[in-house]
């Protein structure tokens, strides 16, 4: 794929690491503006919703436009607010399916969202292992 001569080496890697951070950013206009009602703007309102979609998108934008640069340092930091916003999204996850959930969907989110937390500590301490830079 030509696609991948863009990013840096590990180029896979990084290339499904910026696919990531752009769906990140993706959920975090969601939660912003409220597309995700149920989940989201009912259990926290619109204000929490609004500052848990900033925390998506500066994250994930900050994110694409590291990986895409090879700016390690300010992944971490997109990494960092991941976390934060991930976080505060599982919150209301949990409240909606111990207080008003009665299908098994809302388990299959809470999941998912704890993969991608997961999966942003995988990533942070890669590049922390690698010394700043993934391509070791």
């Amino acid at each position: 794929m030509k696609i991948l001569t863009y990013f840096r080496d590990p180029r896979f890697i990084n290339f499904v690491q910026f696919i990531i951070y752009t769906l990140t950013t993706v959920c975090g206009f969601l939660a912003a503006t409220g597309s995700i009602p149920t989940v989201v703007t009912a259990q926290i309102g619109p204000v929490l919703s609004l500052i848990v979609g900033l925390f998506l998108i500066i994250s994930g934008a900050l994110g694409a436009v590291a990986v895409f640069g090879g700016h390690w340092w300010l992944e971490r930091v997109a990494i960092r607010l991941s976390w934060i916003g991930l976080g505060l999204l599982t919150i209301p996850t949990l409240f909606y399916a111990f207080n008003g959930s009665r299908s098994s969907t809302i388990w299959l989110i809470f999941a998912l969202e704890v993969m991608a937390i997961g999966d942003a500590i995988k990533r942070y301490r890669r590049i922390d292992w690698a010394y700043l830079d993934p391509t070791k």
